[in-house]
């Protein structure tokens, strides 16, 4: 075990209030009928066979005519979730087609990733919105990427920072051509980094090999990651003046994110919501007209209001030191 012991801020009251308030949220802000048409538009849904990204590109494919691209580890349930979308926007939407489409991505091995972004690359010529939305939440423990980091920190933070990579040329390009605010990459956080370590990051030992930490704790460390990456995007690309990069949490949902919290998720189970609720959140931070490019950085919470990330995770000698940690996992993968 390591003998330095991770340190955690002290939660405040306002930190506290904010994580009740996924309970008790209140209505959606921003619902289908206030989408804009989203015509000749591209949108990528990392996790999007599943839960609330699964919701996210239903009602994309169904309120917008935004051509959607759903990335995911599974073909056989990428496809058959496209085949039942299909059905509930129809009976939903009145809509008898949609324009989703599946592409392999396994973001817990960083050797496949460039390939997954190549065959995207191959097919369009324009990426307007990515909404890194795939994740996992406190699996067994010692439970590792193909590369042997700590599952959450690898499938979290590290794959979708080299997803990204391979995106942001189109991404950029394509934003030169859009209005202000209409190009947005979406990292979706959670409350929980709140119960992060001092910094976002245990450095000493961020694979948590040697170290005991809950293991809320180490999800925490994940979704801290998001925060500062949603921070630190446009400082590296400051050419991209029309994007918005920001950082949300969804809500606290009944999705598959939670097959691995147990008896304590039983219990929480009354208090969450349907996963639909949560891409009202995702999808206020990809299209609302009240967020701008001069919100960078900015959280949202459920089901589309305006909250506040941890202090020191805004900090920028804390979010600079994380990004360069995070380009220092992936550089090899380039």
């Amino acid at each position: 075990m390591s003998h330095e012991k991770p340190k955690v801020p002290c939660m405040t009251w306002g930190a506290f209030m904010q994580i009740t308030d996924n309970f008790w949220p209140g209505p959606p802000t921003l619902t289908e009928k206030d989408y804009p048409s989203l015509t000749g538009k591209v949108v990528i849904v990392t996790g999007g066979n599943t839960g609330v990204g699964y919701q996210t590109a239903k009602s994309l494919a169904g309120s917008t005519n935004a051509k959607v691209y759903i990335f995911a580890r599974s073909e056989e349930k990428a496809l058959a979730a496209i085949r039942r979308m299909e059905l509930e926007v129809a009976q939903e939407y009145n809509k008898n087609k949609i324009d989703v489409h599946f592409i392999k991505l396994d973001l817990g091995d960083l050797t496949t990733i460039k390939a997954s972004a190549d065959e995207f690359l191959s097919k369009e010529d324009r990426l307007d919105i990515i909404i890194h939305n795939a994740g996992v939440m406190t699996p067994p423990k010692g439970s590792k990427t193909a590369q042997g980091f700590e599952l959450q920190l690898g499938t979290n933070a590290i794959g979708p920072h080299l997803f990204q990579k391979f995106l942001d040329p189109l991404f950029i390009k394509t934003s030169k051509s859009n209005k202000p605010g209409e190009s947005r990459v979406v990292w979706v956080a959670s409350s929980g980094h709140f119960f992060s370590p001092e910094g976002g990051i245990f450095y000493p030992d961020p694979n948590f090999r040697n170290t005991n930490f809950p293991s809320m704790r180490i999800y925490g460390q994940s979704k801290a990651c998001n925060v500062m990456q949603s921070v630190e995007w446009p400082k590296h690309h400051p050419e991209a003046t029309n994007v918005i990069s920001l950082n949300l949490c969804p809500g606290a949902l009944k999705t598959d994110l939670q097959r691995h919290t147990g008896t304590a998720g039983r219990i929480m189970s009354g208090l969450l919501h349907d996963a639909r609720k949560g891409a009202y959140t995702e999808l206020f931070a990809a299209l609302s007209p009240s967020i701008t490019v001069k919100d960078q950085g900015i959280h949202v919470i459920s089901f589309g209001k305006i909250g506040f990330n941890r202090k020191d995770l805004k900090d920028p000698a804390n979010t600079s030191k994380a990004w360069d940690f995070l380009d220092k996992q992936v550089e090899k993968y380039l």
